[in-house]
Order: C-alpha cells, then sequence, then structure tokens
C-alpha cells in the first residue's frame, strides 16, 4: 500500500474517531443512535455514508455517487470500517447502498450475524428495529428531540400521525399521556409495524386507531366524521404514489396542510416537517403560511425542527439541512 492510500486511510480513521468522541455524552442515554453521519463529520470518501447504532448491532447506509467504477466505496474504505465497527464492539452490521436514482436493494450482512430484528429503547421509547429484509431500521433518528417532545407535551391530547411510517412519534406521544392516537399511513407493512412498536411499549389498544390508507382520501373522511384532534402531525416523504396519483412536497404542501388544518381543534398543535434538500425553509414556510390563511387560522411558533447535533451540516452547504419544520398552536 502505498503513503498516499495510507494517508487516506488514517484520515478514514481519525473521523470515524472523532465523531464518536463528539457523542460520548449520549451512549448512556439511548440504544438507538447515529454514532457518523458523513455530510457533516467527513470531508472526503466518509462523506457518502451513516453509521447507526442500535445496541451492539448497526447499520451503516452508503449514498452512491454517480454510475461509473468510483460510485461505491472501495475494499480498503469497507474493511476499515468493519475494523472501527469492531474495536467498538459491534457484533454485527448490515450495509445498504443506496443508490443515487432509484429503490435501493435490501440491507445485507457486513460482518457477523445481523438479528432479524431486535426490540431497543430511546429513552422511554422502544421500538423494533429490523436488519434483514428491510431496507430502513425502522427508526428515523433525525426525529428523536421530537419524539423527546411528545413525551412531555402530548398528556390529554387526540393525536392524529399521518405518514406515521412505523409509528414511533404515535409511540411517543402515547407514553406522553395521550388520551387517543390514530395512526395513518398508506403502506400495510409499515402500519404492522407501527402497531407491533404500539403493543412493545404496553400501550393500550382502545387507546389507538390504525388506518391503513392514503392521506388525501382519510383526512376529508374524518372531517366528514366530524372528528378534531388536539394534535396533527405531518411528517411526508419527499414523494409517494397510490391509486388517486403521485403526491410531491415541492408541489403539494399547501393542500397537505390545508387537509391537516380542517381536523385541527381549535388551539390545536401542528406538527409539520419535511425531509427535503430541494424545498428551501422559505418555500415551505410560504406554503403553510397560504394553507393557514385560505382556512383562516393563525399560528406561534412553539418550536423549530431541525437536525439534532448527531446530524451535523456544513456551514455554507444549505442542502445539507435537509430537515425543517416547526411545532405550530394555533390561535383562536
Amino acid at each position: 500500500m502505498n503513503a498516499g492510500a495510507n494517508s487516506s486511510l488514517n484520515s478514514i480513521r481519525h473521523e470515524l474517531e472523532a465523531a464518536w468522541k463528539l457523542r460520548d455524552a449520549l451512549f448512556s442515554h439511548t440504544e438507538a443512535l447515529r454514532v457518523f453521519h458523513g455530510p457533516g463529520d467527513s470531508l472526503g470518501v466518509l462523506s457518502q455514508i451513516a453509521i447507526e447504532k442500535f445496541q451492539d448491532h448497526y447499520w451503516v447506509i452508503e449514498w452512491e455517487k454517480g454510475d461509473g467504477p468510483q460510485k461505491a466505496l472501495g475494499d480498503a474504505v469497507k474493511k476499515e470500517l468493519i475494523e472501527f465497527l469492531k474495536s467498538k464492539a459491534a457484533r454485527s452490521a448490515v450495509i445498504l447502498e443506496r443508490p443515487e436514482r432509484g429503490v435501493p436493494a435490501e440491507a445485507k450482512a457486513l460482518f457477523g450475524t445481523p438479528p432479524e430484528k431486535i426490540a431497543v429503547s430511546e429513552g422511554r421509547c422502544k421500538v423494533w428495529i429490523r436488519f434483514l429484509n428491510t431496507r430502513h431500521p425502522g427508526l428515523f433518528m433525525d426525529h428523536s428531540p421530537l419524539r423527546l417532545w411528545l413525551l412531555e407535551n402530548a398528556r390529554d391530547w387526540k393525536v392524529l400521525n399521518t405518514f406515521a411510517y412505523t409509528g414511533s412519534l404515535s409511540v411517543a406521544a402515547g407514553l406522553g399521556g395521550a388520551s387517543h392516537v390514530t395512526t395513518l399511513d398508506l403502506s400495510k407493512p409499515t402500519l404492522n409495524w407501527a402497531q407491533e412498536n404500539w403493543e412493545l411499549n404496553g400501550l393500550k389498544l382502545d387507546q389507538s386507531r390504525f388506518i391503513h390508507g392514503d392521506y388525501f382520501e382519510w383526512l376529508p373522511r374524518l372531517k366528514r366524521e366530524k372528528q378534531l384532534f388536539d394534535c396533527v402531525i405531518l411528517d411526508p416523504p419527499s414523494s409517494s404514489t397510490s391509486k388517486n396519483g403521485r403526491f410531491s412536497t415541492a408541489k403539494d404542501l399547501v393542500k397537505l396542510h390545508e387537509a391537516a388544518l380542517d381536523v385541527l381543534a381549535p388551539e390545536g398543535v401542528l406538527i409539520t416537517s419535511i425531509n427535503s434538500a430541494n424545498v428551501t425553509l422559505s418555500k415551505f414556510e410560504s406554503d403553510v403560511g397560504l394553507a393557514a390563511r385560505s382556512r383562516k387560522r393563525s399560528f406561534e411558533v412553539l418550536r423549530e425542527i431541525q437536525q439534532p447535533v448527531t446530524f451535523p451540516t456544513k456551514l455554507g452547504d444549505p442542502k445539507s439541512r435537509y430537515l425543517k419544520g416547526w411545532v405550530l398552536k394555533a390561535l383562536e
């Protein structure tokens, strides 16, 4: 191995160790943590990976770039990565290779014998994390602060969690004392996963409702049922397709929020966030404002939603700050 290659591998080791050290104080508080976030933690080849720790098993996410021979991590880099994780007492890891375009294949073993799934704790919340036969572990780590906020604020609320995925925000609201939580998602498998997470936490099924269906079908239906919620949660994907057509956060934010406001109680709380580098904060705020005015509602900002310290960003790189949103309180 030449001097340049050695220098590169030394740099990789340094970046991994530095990121780990920055998170030292967090390990005792959770079994689920993003321990490396390449876009903010790396200046080199590791900028295209993220590493998440679930007890002593790991997920590695690799964002492939382009179509050429350098689109993926090389064997030497992967070897260094494996050695680093083993030095931290990792028992196994899977890797998900996410192409620049299209749908990734399912995660595959990087080393060790990954379990099918394990139950992990993030503070008071427990969730099932999957490693095999899946494209995602089942927990969006960048919403950890929002789960904590719901744990502290959801008492006695009637909550509607839309685009709920595996329902971690529903669980947080339930554990926070919500009187009832409705969980809505278009995917039946992930909705089943959400119900498993609800039951894992010992929450009562009679204080919940799990709806498999399309947001733009069900929100008008809930309105016709004269349902009003103390809290409505919106965390849509960048795009999705149902039998009714294609949804895009870039184009459909106004009608998305109008539907939510139709079922939000007076003085209710609207939690809205998007995970998109291509929608600016000003565009997002403008569209939410248009929806509010069309429904003659006014809001105050209780808190902003942004990436936590485990998802660092670089100065001068606004696209790395993809997570944006607010917790909004209706003024009546």
